[in-house]
């Protein structure tokens, strides 16, 4: 189990009232298709440009739902910065907000979006090298983004036609999964490797599912919790088995029927296409 920024995903919530106010300049009508490096073999890394700015490395997160951007970026770009909060897997934190004039990834130009500015390799190991991190909140912006890891190719799209992506509860898209004939609710992370689940959510939802070879104390980040197996996972024809990680508790903010996180390698994803206006997810095994 592996996580891009364990303290800095999960603001779904705190962040919606600001993003409602938010303007992003998006074509109506685009389809543009860039190449990525798979980073430690779970992370989508692509080139981008901030301003004048160019050949900056960016992290497609979508578990994220702010776009980050590293101080060191901000401070070229003398980018103005105010305090405020997001929410991480279990507690708030601190951080600061700014607004980039322009940002461009491929062909793919967005403007006057608000990110989050702060130094990512405190946070991560994998994020040392990285500018920025793009988040759901520019992500959902398009209408559709489809990755393809056998090709190493991602695609954003927008139709002159498509909805508006609604602001709900969780801003993300999630999978159903069967666990021991049982379904496993889970919020499609791309920021992640594996599954990670809140454990009090599986004992009020799922009683009856078996969790074996457990360890306790595990620090995950800056994420403490419990690694265990759990089996009988179906995917496609196949029945698995995988590594998870337990957090306790379970936030109050987060809808009651998902019960975690799920990495697109733990989907055995060759293709993915999260199609973000229509809330509907498709994998390719």
């Amino acid at each position: 189990m592996k996580f891009l920024l364990p303290c800095l995903v999960l603001g779904f919530l705190a962040a919606r009232g600001a993003q409602a106010q938010q303007t992003l300049n998006i074509p109506p009508t685009f389809s543009d298709t860039i190449p990525f490096q798979l980073e430690h073999g779970f992370l989508v890394l692509v080139e981008g440009r901030i301003g004048a700015l160019a050949h900056l490395r960016f992290l497609l997160d979508t578990g994220a739902t702010d776009t980050w951007l590293d101080r060191r970026i901000g401070e070229k770009l003398s980018l103005p910065r105010y305090g405020a909060k997001t929410f991480n897997f279990d507690h708030y934190v601190r951080v600061e907000r700014a607004s980039v004039p322009e940002l461009q990834l491929g062909s793919l130009l967005v403007r006057n979006n608000r990110v989050i500015v702060g130094d990512l390799k405190q946070f991560s190991e994998f994020a040392a090298d990285v500018d920025g991190i793009v988040g759901m909140d520019l992500l959902r912006a398009t209408q559709s983004m489809r990755i393809d890891y056998s090709h190493g190719l991602v695609t954003f799209k927008t139709s002159s036609t498509r909805e508006t992506a609604s602001q709900d509860a969780t801003n993300a898209l999630t999978v159903q999964l069967s666990a021991q004939g049982q379904p496993l609710c889970l919020i499609i992370d791309t920021g992640i490797s594996g599954l990670l689940l809140y454990k009090d959510r599986l004992h009020k939802r799922l009683p009856k599912l078996k969790l074996t070879s457990s360890t306790i104390g595990v620090q995950r980040g800056r994420l403490r919790g419990e690694s265990a197996l759990l089996t009988g996972i179906r995917l496609g024809r196949d029945e698995v088995k995988a590594s998870v990680f337990l957090i306790p508790g379970e936030p109050d903010s987060l809808p009651a029927d998902v019960d975690g996180f799920v990495g697109t390698d733990a989907l055995k994803a060759k293709t993915i296409e999260l199609n973000f206006a229509s809330k509907r997810v498709r994998i390719w095994q």
